[in-house]
């Protein structure tokens, strides 16, 4: 268990999104998400 790692493979995955809503709920039209207890 104490052999060092032989072969690491690191992977980074950028993207852009334009026009997007990052609190809105895909399943409502991308409307803004709700609460429903903080109603």
């Amino acid at each position: 268990m104490n052999e060092a790692i032989k072969n690491r493979y690191d992977f980074v995955f950028l993207f852009d999104v334009k026009d997007g809503n990052p609190n809105g709920d895909p399943d409502q039209v991308n409307l803004p998400r709700v609460d429903a207890e903080d109603q």
